[in-house]
């Protein structure tokens, strides 16, 4: 795990990049599971997976809340009152359910590769601005979580009026605290001038080869979709699944990006376990 912490911030940014964007992008039903799987696993083994409870709550009321607001579709399941329920409404809320805790969990995951030294190293020299904003934005939404459930307690009733005056609370808070540290930030000529970084890197060989895997991945990934691969259809009728060559390289593209994270991980455990025996 330390090996995938410590890579430089491009090869590291560009896979997060390309393998969010490909999820959100795509509804073809193997991408989504394989995203799903990958994205799961790797949060697993980095030790972020605890938000996938709630990710599965709101993953079955995505699921079966749209058939109640979309009525497309040629099959229908049943009535509620003049209102028809149909299949591929049904199987379009789990595919998009799927796609949303996919990206959530990637996200998740990408907060432990990719920390704020990363994004201002990637950003301070070309958007200085941006690269604080984003460096903020990692340190600010864990502290907005922590501050919210220590205002809302442990103990007694959580009413939705206590809920609601935490997040408010917490909310003007954490506005207060973002104004301070830009003034601060502003006084002290961020932005101004060439900057400097607390940590310094390197592209070495390892490097060289996890860009190079992300590249080659990632084009072939853009490559299939532009030969027509990964089109997949829920409305008026549920399209059939299709592996055509470029269906195939679309499939084993992306599998290997999925994969990535857990691989590097698993790999180093492994080697550090031999070392210790």
């Amino acid at each position: 795990m330390r090996a995938f912490e410590k890579m430089h911030p491009m090869p590291c940014f560009l896979y997060f990049l390309t393998i969010i964007g490909v999820t959100i992008f795509s509804r073809d039903p193997v991408i989504l599971a394989e995203s799903l799987i990958g994205a799961v696993t790797a949060a697993v083994l980095s030790e972020r997976a605890g938000a996938l409870p709630f990710l599965g709550v709101t993953a079955a009321v995505v699921t079966f809340t749209n058939p109640l607001f979309s009525h497309n579709g040629v099959t229908v399941l049943f009535f509620v009152g003049d209102l028809a329920v149909t299949l591929e409404a049904l199987v379009y809320g789990l595919a998009f359910a799927v796609m949303l805790c996919a990206a959530v969990m990637w996200g998740a995951v990408s907060t432990r590769f990719l920390t704020s030294d990363k994004y201002v190293w990637l950003f301070g020299r070309v958007l200085p601005s941006a690269g604080l904003v984003l460096s903020c934005a990692m340190r600010f939404v864990p502290l907005f979580v922590v501050r919210t459930r220590g205002f809302i307690g442990s103990r007694g009733a959580k009413s939705v009026r206590k809920i609601l005056g935490a997040f408010s609370a917490s909310l003007s808070y954490s506005a207060e605290e973002a104004m301070t540290t830009a003034d601060a930030m502003k006084s002290r000529g961020y932005g101004t001038a060439r900057r400097t970084f607390y940590s310094s890197y390197r592209l070495t060989g390892r490097d060289v080869r996890a860009l190079t895997a992300v590249l080659v991945c990632g084009l072939g990934c853009v490559s299939a979709a532009a030969c027509g691969a990964g089109q997949f259809y829920y409305y008026p009728a549920i399209s059939a699944p299709k592996f055509a060559a470029a269906d195939v390289a679309l499939y084993v593209c992306f599998g290997i990006l999925c994969a990535l994270p857990s691989a590097l991980i698993i790999a180093e455990e492994i080697k550090r376990n031999e070392v210790i025996k």
